[in-house]
């Protein structure tokens, strides 16, 4: 008897410890599923390098909707010198920018996605530069002579549209994103107030500023590099 006793015992033992193990199993997974992040959809955005833009700076918020591996976002900014860094007086203006994304990785908490994105924004300002009678060229007599300094009313609309690369860090509700992309600015800009508004503006060394300041319709390459905290609901 005692021996069927024991043999009971261990045929009974393996079911036991089968039913423990697949109870602690259960219980383990459905502690995993409970701590995984809700999926949520929408996104309030702040770029805070926006602030220290030395060319358009201003205060910009986004709102950005997501659906299975694709997102819409628009950002909108209201463009004045907050710190002030650029070399403009009375600096104001309007922006706003649509972005599509496409979702190539999207993880607990990691998502990298391509993006293409075109905006509009208007910026006036009063600006200082050199300028040159249109006759006369590098070489002349008069060229340094000749050149004098203006400050004018700067009217600059312009059209950005580019093509990024970017990736989002999710914790919990918290995202941070950076993006990096190459695009173009379709500019078309005025000025107004110019002792002289048939003189040239001069451009001894090509830069940046002179490319946003010249007057008339013109295209210029864009480099986006963005910064943007959000957070999900």
């Amino acid at each position: 008897m005692e021996t069927r006793l024991l043999n009971n015992r261990k045929y009974i033992k393996p079911k036991l410890s089968t039913f423990v193990l697949f109870l602690f199993l259960l219980c383990s997974n459905s502690i995993v599923f409970s701590q995984e992040l809700p999926e949520y959809k929408n996104q309030i955005k702040f770029s805070p390098l926006r602030l220290l833009n030395n060319l358009n700076p201003g205060l910009e918020l986004g709102y950005e909707r997501e659906y299975d591996k694709y997102s819409s976002q628009v950002s909108v900014a209201y463009l004045f010198d907050f710190f002030p860094i650029t070399e403009y007086k009375n600096y104001s203006g309007h922006r706003i920018m649509l972005e599509q994304k496409y979702f190539i990785f999207k993880r607990k908490y990691v998502r990298q996605y391509f993006s293409l994105g075109m905006g509009y924004y208007s910026a006036s300002m009063i600006a200082s530069s050199l300028f040159m009678p249109k006759d006369i060229e590098r070489g002349d007599i008069l060229y340094y002579d000749s050149q004098y300094e203006d400050t004018f009313k700067l009217k600059r609309i312009g059209v950005p549209i580019d093509a990024k690369y970017g990736i989002q860090l999710l914790i919990d509700r918290s995202i941070i994103e950076f993006s990096v992309g190459f695009g173009f600015i379709i500019h078309n800009i005025t000025h107004s107030n110019r002792m002289n508004p048939n003189d040239k503006m001069v451009n001894d060394h090509f830069n940046v500023y002179y490319m946003m300041e010249k007057e008339g319709k013109h295209v210029m390459p864009n480099l986006p590099l963005t910064l943007k905290l959000s957070y999900a609901f």
